[in-house]
């Protein structure tokens, strides 16, 4: 794994357009001033920054490695804890912090950008160990009663992390898509139908003679002898 490689993933053109696109999109939504926009700006460009100096006094390939994995789950326990105190929030205010959100969406971005390089199988495993819960991994002698109530408990942990874990596919989803609600995901799908049926539909009278000449689309043809 070449370090200029994973610094491309992290500061190319496209990355910092989408976070921009997404940190401005925030600001209008939730009616954020100029100030609180930049203070975003330098909280998301810090957190790059900082990664990619502990990177740039690394020198062997296999470290490099060790440091993505590692920063990977940091950032994805990070972004649920941020999910978790959103969701919270909502339940029992109604709405949830601004910072919080644009916080868990843009961890989002470097999170995508550094799944290409993670091994699927080691991303497997993160996502099942952060999925599964704690009470689980503990060894108790406890008694029927209590056992009881911690099958609730898991039971309860387990749906609330299948609920983070859509959350963040919903996150990974507008982000390819460039989208930033579910309507446009539907909006964009239809268009990508009616896209194809258009193709199809010019192409089904298409024909190649010989292998080498080739008629495409409803078009009149006219051989004249000469």
């Amino acid at each position: 794994m070449e370090l200029q490689f994973i610094k491309e993933k992290l500061s190319n053109q496209n990355f910092k357009n989408s976070v921009s696109e997404n940190i401005n999109e925030w600001m209008i939504g939730f009616e954020q001033s100029e100030e609180q926009k930049t203070n975003i700006h330098l909280w998301f460009d810090s957190m790059i920054h900082q990664f990619l100096d502990i990177l740039d006094d690394v020198e062997i390939k296999e470290e490099l490695s060790v440091l993505i994995f590692s920063k990977y789950v940091e950032l994805k326990c990070y972004w649920k804890q941020l999910n978790t105190q959103i969701q919270y929030q909502n339940f029992n205010t109604g709405e949830a912090d601004p910072n919080l959100i644009i916080k868990a969406s843009l961890t989002t971005y470097i999170l995508i950008a550094l799944e290409p390089l993670i091994h699927d199988e080691d991303l497997n495993e993160i996502q099942e160990f952060l999925t599964k819960p704690i009470r689980e991994l503990m060894i108790e002698e406890t008694s029927v009663d209590s056992r009881q109530h911690i099958h609730e408990d898991s039971l309860s942990n387990l749906l609330e992390q299948q609920l983070q874990t859509l959350y963040y596919d919903k996150e990974k989803l507008f982000t390819q898509l460039q989208c930033n609600s579910t309507l446009e995901v539907i909006a964009l799908l239809q268009n990508m139908r009616e896209q194809v049926k258009s193709l199809h539909a010019e192409m089904e009278n298409s024909c190649i003679l010989d292998g080498t000449i080739r008629f495409t689309g409803n078009r009149r043809i006219r051989i004249q002898k000469i």
